[in-house]
């Protein structure tokens, strides 16, 4: 079904008769027949998740200019009858994909079980009749319910607002709720959230009820713009993919060249048959591709990923495993990522001194501390039974999270620190002591709550709110020793209190109680004031500790969120950020700013306050601009752009939304901070261990290239064939290599550098020592190619396919570190039965009846030891000297 355009309208400045008059619509809703209508011409109320097919996620496995050069060899070799070669080839190929394709798969799929966005139905009114009706029907124009714990369902303009918040932390990162107010009109460029008078498509109703009009649905909406705009930027590959993409182009120009000279030298100067030439070339080609590198690579990812899902991170791509340990910036967002995304008191100040409460969000586990020495626990115990007894309902507190999507954060937060104040034991005796009678709700135009309740044969209220309306209704003040008249420089102080908390970007709020003489008496007026509360959505537990550690590898933490500055601020410090008035910008400075110019200021920024989703953007490709390679975690709809244009996006998994999540490389499924710091960490180890299988196979292919090479120019006759070279690349140099890349970390591994951005995986220096190390290999496979030649060729090919199989032993050893000397690394548990696995499959080609499709015959103990010992002694030797004068790492 084709799609209609909607009129676009700043919904926000109109007021309610003129919003209504545009969608031609009423109070009473649309008729049946009119929404059916609207229905066919706009389209569903849907977006439609981009996902995968199969056949492609397994089609992209194939598509390393290595493995090209492979199917490419394969097939010459098929059409040649070396069909024992082209299946080889095929095998190994087939094997990477499959190993590829089934990770991407199970992400993929793991991920559709966490698609749990959209809200299947919604009240409307139709014809002044309340239904319910499935979202996907909604079409603009029609007039929509909501209460406290709905999704809202489509992009609304408030036509009534009852006490209404609204959560839109996933669509703006903004983690205190939003009161909305259907009354007031708002200039046109008002920012996404302070938008009171709108509702959001996929953000929740925390408290209260509202009613308004479908103003955008489906790809219309807020929520379907950033949709279209993530799907339409470009995916970016992960450094690893670049860096076996470019050095798979490299080696394959090589590969063409030096086989296309040893094809026409072999045809044209020796004058052999054209069959003969492409075999000698071909026996080339295979010898310098390392065909176990792709494989060796795919299964040391596959490895850490598995690693990683033990640590509750789903691995999306799994080159994005490596890629984190090359990132310098982590742009994270605050809300359900450096914070649980959960309100929670975390200082009460008293007449009798201030306390500070421990742990994180809605959780009950936590204490009082007191902070001052004057701190009196009677007001702190009074306080606690007043905050327990203002809430209105009463739950096991072991439900207590369960309630954080349906009940107001403030009141959770207060209800959370009356529990760790009296205990979780007592709560049911206080809400005893003190019965609830009535409640009066929050308003914005009162700025309280207050609640009545039966106490000590009376009746006494609560009171919460705004603290300087709470203090200008108070007649008294609770002291240590009892209840005084308030007086000019009580009010001082606590105005002074407020404004210190606000400072600091806490949300404050007041309490105060009142006995009541009678049911007429004004239970919100002449209070006595207990204590203020600063709330807040803090940090999680572990974040700090794990921001310390990032410093400490060389990784930059930059909070990037929607929030307000002094909250985004007093977050930052908490988590150890250094954060001063010239390190935080704020989303009206950005827009003031060219991309030349925040280029120029990324270096200092530590704090992006009140950005929207193009600010985000624009940061994440700043930082790349400025060589940064960037990790930006996130779980809102707000963060998906910057997700997908990062080098490696980090979506939550708990929190996160669908969007988040399927423009990521990997999902945290614990949603936490301190995991994203190990797979860092995991990442680092996983890259350093990928380059020493690489030094391994490359010092070792061009062995085999100088072997087959050398005696050509030597006039032997060719000295190994294909399937040997396939034997040694596939199954001998894959134990070793796949040892190699489980080495435990070498020594600072963790407090080295992250890698620049223009770092690559094989440089100019290292390819000239893995050269000069490959000529060590050929020379010695040529000297006693050549020295056997005299007891025959098929004796003489045997020695040299068993010299290169065996010396390569020894460069697996040197291969451990390309920077600190064998005697100071920690034990490999896994090479030594990799090099005695790889042993035994040579000698099982040797000496059974393998070997007469190999062409080999059986080698006496004397030269077997020979051929075992002295090239793996020399080339271990030469690497520990080279270690001691060259460090070319």
């Amino acid at each position: 079904m084709g799609q209609t355009s909607v009129e676009i309208a700043p919904w926000h400045s109109l007021s309610v008769e003129e919003v209504l008059e545009k969608l031609g619509s009423s109070i009473r809703g649309l008729s049946e027949e009119e929404a059916e209508r609207r229905l066919q011409a706009y389209g569903p109320n849907i977006l439609e998740a981009k996902r995968k097919h199969p056949a492609l996620i397994f089609a992209r496995q194939f598509t390393n200019a290595l493995i090209l050069i492979l199917v490419a060899a394969s097939v010459i070799s098929g059409f040649l009858g070396e069909l024992l070669d082209a299946a080889l080839i095929l095998a190994v190929v087939f094997v990477m994909g499959v190993m590829g394709f089934v990770q991407e798969y199970r992400a993929e799929r793991a991920l559709q079980e966490l698609r749990k966005l959209a809200s299947p139905t919604a009240k409307v009114v139709r014809g002044g009749v309340t239904k319910v009706v499935e979202t996907s029907r909604l079409v603009p124009g029609d007039i929509v319910l909501v209460e406290e714990g709905d999704r809202v369902p489509a992009d609304l303009r408030l036509v009534l607002s009852d006490n209404l918040e609204v959560d839109e932390s996933s669509l703006t990162g903004e983690s205190t709720p939003v009161q909305k107010d259907h009354e007031q009109v708002l200039p046109p460029e008002t920012p996404l959230g302070d938008r009171v008078n709108m509702a959001f498509m996929g953000t929740t109703v925390v408290r209260g009820r509202g009613r308004g009009v479908v103003v955008a649905t489906g790809p219309r909406t807020v929520l379907g713009g950033i949709t279209r705009a993530v799907e339409e930027a470009e995916e970016q590959p992960t450094p690893l993919e670049v860096e076996l993409e470019d050095l798979g182009r490299k080696v394959g120009f090589v590969i063409l060249g030096i086989s296309g000279v040893v094809f026409a030298t072999t045809l044209l100067v020796e004058k052999t048959s054209v069959l003969t030439a492409l075999l000698v070339a071909i026996a080339l080609a295979v010898a310098a591709v390392p065909e176990g590198l792709p494989a060796i690579a795919t299964g040391l990812l596959a490895i850490g990923a598995r690693k990683m899902a033990e640590k509750k991170a789903l691995v999306r791509r799994l080159a994005a495993v490596e890629a984190l340990g090359s990132v310098n910036v982590i742009c994270t967002d605050k809300t359900g990522t450096v914070t649980r995304g959960e309100m929670m008191v975390k200082y009460l100040w008293t007449t009798g001194g201030e306390f500070e409460f421990t742990g994180e969000g809605f959780r009950v586990e936590g204490e009082a501390r007191p902070i001052t020495r004057d701190a009196d626990d009677r007001l702190l115990e009074k306080v606690g039974e007043l905050a327990l007894a203002h809430t209105a309902y009463t739950i096991d507190v072991a439900g207590l999270e369960s309630l954080a999507t349906r009940k107001s954060p403030t009141e959770l937060a207060v209800f959370v620190m009356g529990v760790k104040v009296v205990g979780p034991g007592r709560v049911g005796e206080v809400k005893e002591k003190y019965r609830l009678v009535s409640e009066n709700p929050f308003d914005r135009f009162r700025k309280m709550r207050s609640t009545v309740h039966e106490h000590n044969a009376g009746l006494v209220s609560v009171v919460t709110g705004a603290p300087e309306v709470v203090l200008k209704n108070s007649a008294g003040i609770l002291r240590p020793a009892g209840e005084e008249a308030i007086t000019p420089l009580d009010v001082e102080t606590v105005m002074k209190r407020i404004e210190y908390y606000s400072s600091q970007g806490f949300r404050v709020l007041g309490i105060a109680y009142k006995r009541l003489s009678g049911e007429g008496d004004d239970p919100e007026n002449g209070l006595v004031f207990a204590g203020l509360m600063a709330i807040i959505d803090p940090p999680r537990e572990g974040v700090r500790e794990a921001v310390e550690e990032a410093k400490r590898m060389g990784v930059r933490t930059v909070m990037v969120t929607g929030d307000h500055k002094l909250t985004a601020m007093a977050v930052a410090r908490m988590i150890g950020l250094e954060v001063g008035e010239d390190s935080v910008l704020e989303g009206w400075q950005l827009d003031k700013m060219s991309d030349e110019e925040l280029e120029r200021v990324v270096d200092k920024v530590v704090v992006y306050a009140r950005v929207t989703p193009e600010h985000k953007l624009r940061i994440v490709r700043a930082l790349k601009k400025r060589g940064y390679r960037v990790a930006m975690t996130g779980d809102g709809v707000n963060d998906a752009p910057a997700l997908k244009e990062a080098d490696v996006g980090v979506a939550m998994g708990v929190r996160g939304t669908d969007v988040a999540k399927e423009v990521s490389q990997l999902v945290l499924l614990d949603d936490n901070y301190a995991t994203i710091v190990e797979a860092v960490k995991m990442g680092r180890l996983i890259y350093d261990n990928l380059k020493k299988p690489i030094s391994y196979l490359l010092s070792c292919n061009l062995g085999e290239v100088g072997s087959v090479f050398g005696a050509e120019l030597l006039g032997l006759p060719y000295i190994l064939e294909p399937v040997h070279l396939l034997w040694i690349n596939v199954t001998t140099d894959a134990f070793p290599a796949l040892a190699l890349g489980l080495e435990p970390p070498e020594p600072g591994l963790y407090t080295r550098p992250p890698r620049p951005r223009g770092a690559r995986l094989v440089t100019g220096k290292k390819l000239l020592y893995y050269t000069l190390t490959g000529l060590v290999i050929a020379a010695f496979t040529i000297g006693l190619f050549a020295q056997s030649l005299s007891k025959g060729l098929e004796y003489a090919r045997t020695v040299a396919f068993t010299t290169i199989a065996l010396s390569e032993f020894g460069r697996a050893v040197a291969s451990r570190s390309e920077r600190h000397s064998l005697f100071r690394l920690a034990w490999n548990k896994w090479l030594p039965p990799a090099l005695l696995a790889s042993l035994g499959l040579q000698l099982i080609v040797l000496y059974t009846p393998l070997n007469s499709l190999f062409h080999v015959v059986p080698l006496g103990p004397v030269e077997l030891a020979v051929i075992a010992f002295l090239p793996s002694a020399a080339i271990i030797l030469i690497d520990e000297v080279r270690k001691k004068v060259w460090v070319y790492d």
